[in-house]
């Protein structure tokens, strides 16, 4: 077993905020995990969605990028959905090549809590890429490799000391723009080819999805995405990254919204297309690993 320093993330980077750890093994098969502080919870004590999305985008990723050796890859669709509302202390994610192909690599993340409770799975897709200078160099896909992303500050045992992912991240709404969500671009989101991150892209797109179906109910009462469907268009790479929302279908209890990301200092560039769903949620009563 060998266990590789990555020069990637930074030392202030929304993986280390998951206290990501990962496995890859030579069947192209890994176990990742992530550790679901206060600092990844919504109001209602629930796992941010937006963090589930990153630990199965990086989990993918990581995949991805050894079966894509030599060459590297960019995200190109994650599809994600939650059997309920998160409640788990710790989130274990397993992921394995579906497909395998010159231009497109086919992925699956099973996500259960870590009391082996199923959470949910997404599936995702990456295109093949030539390698560029920057890249992170990947060890041989015949062994077995370990990463682990923890904070760098010293706060080890303090999530509260790093901030909420969403301040981390620097979502702010937009004022008379239904969904509108938006951040800058900064080392904290940044990817392998110097874009934002894709489970960065989801937050911003489920934070937009989901404060829109609020809105629309006309209700007090917290929604949570519970399902994303997210095609990737572009690099998001200037700033600031700008997400709005039209909802498509609400009731008392639920809603779906499609949402566009841009970048707004690119010329306005679309970025991504998200389809979401969005439940009224309870507050959370524990954080023992159900649902």
């Amino acid at each position: 077993m060998t266990d590789s320093p990555p020069s990637y993330p930074p030392a202030k980077h929304i993986l280390r905020s998951l206290r990501y750890e990962v496995e890859h093994r030579p069947d192209f098969t890994s176990t990742a995990s992530m550790e679901a502080g206060p600092n990844l919870r919504s109001a209602s004590g629930h796992v941010e969605i937006g963090a589930l999305a990153t630990l199965a985008d990086a989990t993918a990723g990581g995949l991805a990028a050894l079966a894509a050796s030599p060459g590297w890859i960019a995200t190109s669709d994650l599809t994600l959905h939650l059997a309920g509302p998160v409640s788990a202390s710790r989130v274990i994610a397993h992921g394995r090549v579906l497909r395998r192909g010159k231009s497109k690599i086919v992925l699956a993340v099973d996500l259960e809590s870590n009391e082996g409770s199923p959470l949910g799975i997404a599936t995702m897709s990456f295109s093949v890429l030539p390698r560029r200078d920057g890249n992170p160099v990947m060890a041989s896909s015949s062994e077995v490799t370990t990463h682990s992303f923890l904070p760098s500050d010293g706060h080890l045992d303090d999530a509260a000391a790093e901030g909420h992912i969403h301040e981390a991240i620097g979502l702010s709404m937009i004022a008379d723009v239904v969904g509108g969500v938006e951040t800058d671009m900064t080392e904290y989101v940044v990817n392998t080819l110097g874009a934002m991150q894709g489970g960065a892209v989801a937050t911003l797109g489920a934070q937009s999805a989901s404060s829109a179906v609020q809105a629309s109910t006309g209700s007090n009462e917290l929604f949570e995405c519970m399902d994303l469907v997210i095609t990737y268009l572009s690099l998001g790479k200037v700033g600031p990254i700008r997400a709005s929302a039209v909802v498509t279908q609400v009731s008392s209890d639920w809603g779906t919204a499609r949402v566009e990301i841009r970048d707004s200092g690119s010329e306005n560039r679309l970025m991504a297309i998200v389809a979401a769903t969005a439940v009224r949620v309870q507050s959370s009563p524990s954080t023992d690993g159900s649902l």
